[in-house]
């Protein structure tokens, strides 16, 4: 995740400079559409935020809402944390790199799906894991034994597993919930 505190204008891919709020927000975040944030953007963002735990404040800007706090699983609707998608809207910089946005949750999970069953499909979900969450960015090992735990045989192709494999994943991977706030209509 971004660095928890720091402030980041706020930043709309391919708006205009000057059609940016003239008001910052108190914590980071990226707009992914909608276009910019507005000033009551902004003071909703804040309001927001001051009921988030501290390693939670940062924001996802979509165009009739903006994500605030929960982890980026949530944020970014991406419940497997994929780094890329042909599907993706955007990215957000996380923690370990940059993680694929969705437009909804339904299509990170579609996503999330089609990565899993077209390039791990008839791969051990242990192999597959294996791949998916490098030792060095995570401990694999721990991961292997939360999916097992959640009822997932890693010893089992990745097609025939790919229900609780989805569900288990997206329990490892934190979707934990924020707060979600209106955008504010645009100016006519």
């Amino acid at each position: 995740m971004p660095g928890a505190g720091a402030t980041q204008p706020a930043v709309s891919i391919g708006a205009p400079p000057n059609e940016v709020a003239k008001k910052t927000p108190s914590i980071t975040g990226v707009v992914v559409a909608g276009g910019p944030l507005s000033d009551a953007d902004v003071d909703a963002i804040d309001k927001a935020a001051a009921s988030v735990p501290k390693q939670f404040k940062h924001y996802v800007a979509y165009t009739d809402s903006i994500k605030v706090g929960g982890s980026l699983a949530w944020r970014a609707n991406n419940p497997g944390n994929l780094r890329d998608a042909s599907t993706k809207i955007s990215k957000v910089p996380g923690a370990s790199g940059t993680f694929a946005v969705f437009a909804t949750m339904e299509d990170g999970r579609a996503a999330q799906r089609d990565l899993y069953l077209n390039t791990y499909g008839a791969m051990t979900v242990k192999a597959a894991i294996e791949k998916l969450t490098p030792r060095n960015e995570n401990d694999t090992d721990a991961y292997l034994k939360k999916l097992a735990a959640a009822g997932v045989d890693l010893d089992k192709d990745v097609k025939s597993q790919i229900d609780v494999l989805m569900s288990a994943v997206q329990a490892n991977e934190g979707m934990i919930t924020g707060v979600v706030v209106a955008r504010a209509a645009a100016a006519p």
